[in-house]
């Protein structure tokens, strides 16, 4: 029911279902930080995403920011931190490689040239780029299914990769609308920004360079 006015003391004080409604919002109480607790968190992370020992503790470091007001005892739960990521990786909860792999995937996916690739995959995953670059290629296989990679050299590979990423993102010659000068030198733009040379990205849009 909607809350309704009543007089206490002259002043106005509204009801909410035959009793006062509190002056200020109820806040749940944080509940405390302890290591077990936050290796619970480690956990809960690990089953949600594929992650690498890095990043897990940069996720512990930040979730201890937000819930631990008191500076010593950040400091002495951060202490914590390389014993729990050291247990889940023994685990097989977190693993550098296979957090390497699926971001590798991601960004070939989303259309970046092999180096680009490795670059973004070892970024974001917080892991060293020859670990990556140990994943590249059963990666690129797995991702990218159409692209025959055992009968292509390396110049043949690159143009493929760069052609493969204007069909899923529906640019180049695969534009519903069709191109245009405009929209080729916006997809010349893009292919570049994902790592791309010259060669690779006229040979994906089948183009000789605009002239300026």
């Amino acid at each position: 029911p909607a809350p309704s006015p009543a007089k206490a003391g002259g002043v106005v004080v509204l009801l909410c279902g035959g009793r006062p409604m509190p002056d200020k919002p109820r806040v749940k109480n944080p509940r405390k930080m302890t290591p077990k607790r936050l290796e619970n968190i480690a956990i809960y992370y690990c089953q949600r995403f594929l992650t690498s020992e890095a990043k897990l503790a940069k996720h512990l470091e930040n979730r201890l920011f937000r819930e631990v007001a008191d500076a010593q005892e950040r400091v002495e739960f951060a202490k914590e931190i390389p014993a729990i990521v050291k247990k889940l990786a023994g685990a097989g909860l977190a693993n550098d490689r296979e957090a390497a792999s699926a971001k590798l995937r991601g960004a070939l996916r989303s259309g970046y040239a092999r180096k680009a690739a490795v670059a973004v995959a070892a970024r974001s995953a917080r892991v060293d780029r020859e670990i990556v670059e140990a994943e590249l290629a059963e990666a690129a296989r797995d991702a990218l299914p159409d692209i025959d990679f055992e009968n292509l050299d390396r110049r043949e590979e690159g143009a493929a990769l760069a052609t493969e990423s204007l069909r899923r993102a529906r640019r180049g010659p695969w534009r519903p609308r069709g191109q245009d000068e405009t929209t080729k030198r916006r997809d010349i733009a893009w292919l570049q920004r994902r790592g791309f040379g010259f060669e690779d990205i006229r040979s994906a849009m089948d183009i000789d360079f605009l002239e300026e």
